[in-house]
């Protein structure tokens, strides 16, 4: 059978360095590297785990007065889209939330937290026997980061390979009055006409907590 020769593979580390439990940190890319080489700071990082911490970080920032971004498990992305201005901002995390919520096989949809990963849904949309019309070329991407991000694939099939054109209705954390507690939860079915703008925000109008129909 001749020599094999065996290769070894693992998942970019975390891009976000703290010193000190969780501040005064460092953030970059699964490339190791912006474009301008330049370094990413933060004042603090949070690591919520569900949607109720979510909203919390969310609320602790904005009554702060804090900058914050959005980084995903492994920040694929390599415009600095990551980086808050400056160095006393908030970055949000969400390596932890993610978890599937729902599988509809007769409906054949699926909902899942921000932070799953494209292999993630793959494989739970498997289990039932459905799969994905489309899908950018790394299955280590969140499904929040190829939303806010507008990745794609390459199928002509159905409608089309941007992956943020299936989606049917999501839950995204926005910044709120003092007397709605600093953060809110926005459910945008269909019908909202705010559904496209948060679709693919960059990250800009909230954090997006869940999705429907991935």
């Amino acid at each position: 059978m001749g020599n094999r020769r065996w290769l070894q593979c693992s998942p970019p580390e975390d891009p976000i360095k703290c010193r000190v439990k969780n501040q005064n940190c460092t953030i970059t890319n699964s490339y190791g590297a912006f474009p301008d080489r330049s370094i990413c700071r933060a004042a603090v990082a949070v690591y919520p785990t569900s949607e109720a911490e979510l909203v919390s970080a969310v609320a602790e920032a904005i009554k702060a007065k804090s900058k914050v971004k959005v980084a995903t498990r492994f920040s694929h992305s390599i415009p600095k889209l990551v980086c808050p201005d400056g160095d006393e901002g908030t970055v949000i995390s969400t390596k932890y939330l993610n978890r599937t919520v729902r599988v509809d096989a007769a409906g054949q949809t699926v909902t899942v937290e921000s932070g799953v990963t494209l292999r993630e849904v793959i494989e739970e949309a498997a289990k039932v026997k459905l799969a994905l019309p489309y899908a950018p070329y790394w299955w280590g991407v969140t499904v929040g980061g190829m939303l806010g991000t507008g990745a794609h694939g390459s199928s002509l099939w159905g409608l089309g390979s941007q992956v943020h054109d299936y989606v049917i209705q999501l839950r995204i954390v926005t910044p709120a009055e003092a007397d709605e507690g600093y953060a809110k939860i926005r459910v945008l079915p269909t019908a909202d006409p705010e559904l496209d703008a948060a679709k693919v925000s960059l990250g800009v109008l909230g954090v997006i907590s869940q999705v429907h129909n991935i």
